[in-house]
């Protein structure tokens, strides 16, 4: 009698282990837009990330002289089904004035909330090797509420040294009243070495406002923190290879990541990244982009 009630309670909380494990976690949206790079890395405030920095971090826009053209997709999945799909471009010009100005443009689809969003941004050096940069972003999205409203995000990024950079940013700084969409948040990270040669970047983020996508509890704290950290090798100046780990508070879940692509020589650089839940496999992100720098 013992021996089959032990079973059963064992059969019990294996069946009860199965279901946790399956228990997805929640698309994140809007305010977890990421490119390829970024993606690949699970970090990158501190880092000088070109495009990607109309997102991640303004100021990080100054830091190298360019003008490129950038295209993107990237989607969330839950098993079979898209969760959400986020396809856009972006202009960064940092060679035509003192002053870098970028645009961007993302059509959001298959999510909670769908439509258009823009981000206008500018960034440029305070002092040497210091870099402030602010966007402005403007949503028009339909979904369980109607948003039609501008925000903003700004951040700084400092080249302390050769080899080693730091960056902070604070995200919607402006209240919209659309937590899912635009949550208030903050950032900082580090990166050491070089995206030439290789790379070590690592981050926290704190998310103010989204506490409730995982919370059971009337009482949830509402700040939820990111921890992540990556490493970026370039092989014969050719092939990037990148990956990265990241603890999720907002989302409840811990992700690994990976990512690669290919630069020519010719100012064309492409890039895909991939994330995938530890704690639910069939949670994960893919993203694309490629890269265009032209005037060189």
């Amino acid at each position: 009698m013992r021996t089959r009630l032990a079973t059963l309670v064992a059969m019990t909380l294996l069946v009860a282990a199965g279901a946790a494990a399956a228990e997805l976690p929640p698309a994140g949206g809007i305010p977890d837009l990421a490119g390829a790079r970024t993606l690949g890395l699970s970090s990158g405030v501190g880092s000088a990330l070109g495009n990607e920095g109309l997102y991640l971090n303004p100021g990080a826009l100054a830091v190298q002289r360019r003008y490129s053209v950038d295209a993107g997709v990237l989607f969330d999945r839950r098993g079979a089904a898209t969760v959400d799909r986020f396809v856009g471009g972006s202009v960064v010009d940092s060679i035509s004035a003192p002053m870098t100005a970028a645009v961007g443009y993302v059509n959001v689809g298959e999510g909670l909330y769908h439509g258009n969003f823009w981000t206008l941004g500018f960034a440029g050096p305070v002092v040497e090797r210091f870099y402030l940069g602010a966007t402005v972003k403007y949503l028009a999205l339909a979904g369980p509420q109607e948003v039609r409203a501008a925000t903003m995000d700004a951040g700084m990024l400092w080249q302390v040294a050769d080899y080693v950079s730091v960056g902070a940013a604070g995200y919607n700084l402006v209240p919209i009243a659309k937590d899912l969409v635009a949550p208030r948040g903050v950032g900082a990270g580090i990166a050491i070495g070089t995206d030439r040669l290789f790379q070590i970047t690592a981050d926290w983020r704190a998310d103010f406002d989204r506490g409730q996508l995982t919370s059971t509890t009337p009482d949830v704290r509402a700040t939820k923190n990111r921890y992540g950290a990556g490493a970026e090798l370039l092989l014969g100046d050719l092939v990037p290879l990148r990956g990265g780990f990241q603890v999720d508070e907002v989302l409840d879940t811990r992700w690994w990541s990976v990512g690669t692509g290919l630069v020519s020589k010719n100012g064309i650089a492409l890039d895909v990244g991939y994330r995938q839940s530890v704690d639910a496999k069939t949670a994960r992100q893919i993203a694309a982009s490629l890269r265009v720098f032209m005037f060189q």
